[in-house]
């Protein structure tokens, strides 16, 4: 009987002592007795609301037939607005007919609806309905691109993992191999030039052309080119922004396809370009000369070694140019309201 209330007591007594330690903050060592629960996933946000509640948010857009162009304007700020900027891109009556009126159509299809989307460490993952597996034939890198490309604008996301009705998405279109979680290193608008004869010896690089928008607005449209493998990245992205876009779409360059690149020098975090004179001729007045100078400095300032740009033609500075050198814009494709 003796053996017995002895029990009793140590048993009481260490009820008591493991009470005390929660109390006088030993979690630590009362966590080590108890079964782990899962441990849910949480949004996380890591910045706060702009002027009066709104947020400047990037979305990617359709725009033409092959193309997503970044375009900001304001949403009101909500806890959970990451979930809230998708709404923005997906086909509905509300928003279709006011972006039609901008020339840009909604990239994710009509009926798409979030089941859940979780944010935590960098990754989201995002539960859709099946509505959003109704792509066209041929869309399905403009919708995976304009999801993956409109979530990662937040600072709290680096990678997007898919699922659809809490499935894995394995195959996206059926039949290819979707290799998540997904990131910007899917590079937008990509092209393959006509150079390329071995896809295993290539490099990329981003240029910037123009599209139309609505009245005299244009859009500036970023396009990564693979092209054949070269160590000089940065003179390959100026041929290739001379080249132009591919006369098979919507998008048009205000550069001069006659221009040539004299020279081009690199120091301390400013490229200086030299171009021929044909960079001074160009049609489209003061607008003309927005676009070219957005698409030589934001091409060039690309690269993480450029911080600025000066441009020059035959070695002088060209009056159309203007408080040289040169930073990347703050922002680009900018709407008052959608």
């Amino acid at each position: 009987m003796y053996v017995i209330r002895k029990g009793k007591v140590l048993w009481i007594l260490m009820i008591i002592f493991v009470f005390a330690l929660s109390l006088w903050g030993g979690c630590g060592l009362v966590e080590q007795f108890m079964p782990e629960e899962d441990e849910e996933f949480t949004e996380e946000y890591e910045e706060e609301p702009e002027e009066d509640d709104y947020r400047d948010t990037v979305f990617y857009y359709h725009y033409g037939n092959d193309y997503l162009v970044p375009v900001e304007f304001s949403i009101p700020w909500t806890e959970g607005i990451a979930r809230s900027a998708l709404n923005w891109i997906t086909s509905s009556s509300k928003t279709d007919p006011l972006l039609q009126e901008k020339g840009l159509k909604a990239p994710l299809p009509s009926g798409t609806e979030i089941r859940g989307l979780t944010i935590r460490e960098g990754l989201a993952s995002i539960d859709l309905n099946q509505e959003f597996l109704n792509v066209s034939e041929g869309l399905e890198r403009i919708v995976l691109d304009a999801l993956i490309y409109t979530l990662t604008e937040f600072a709290s996301v680096d990678k997007v993992e898919i699922m659809v009705e809490g499935e894995y998405l394995e195959e996206f279109p059926p039949g290819n191999h979707l290799n998540q979680p997904l990131d910007r290193s899917r590079s937008l608008n990509l092209e393959i030039s006509e150079e390329v004869e071995n896809l295993q010896d290539t490099s990329q690089v981003v240029v910037y052309f123009c599209g139309w928008g609505e009245g005299d607005l244009t859009y500036i449209v970023p396009v990564t080119r693979v092209i054949p493998a070269t160590s000089n990245l940065i003179e390959a992205a100026l041929k290739e922004l001379l080249k132009g876009p591919r006369p098979d779409t919507e998008l048009f360059s205000d550069l001069n396809p006659q221009t040539e690149v004299n020279s081009i020098t690199l120091e301390e975090g400013v490229a200086t370009v030299d171009f021929s004179k044909d960079f001074l001729i160009y049609d489209g007045g003061v607008k003309g000369e927005e676009n070219i100078i957005k698409q030589v400095v934001l091409t060039l300032t690309r690269f993480p070694e450029i911080n600025e740009v000066r441009i020059l033609v035959e070695g002088a500075e060209p009056d159309l140019v203007q408080g040289q050198p040169l930073k990347e814009p703050d922002k680009i494709n900018v709407l008052n309201e959608l």
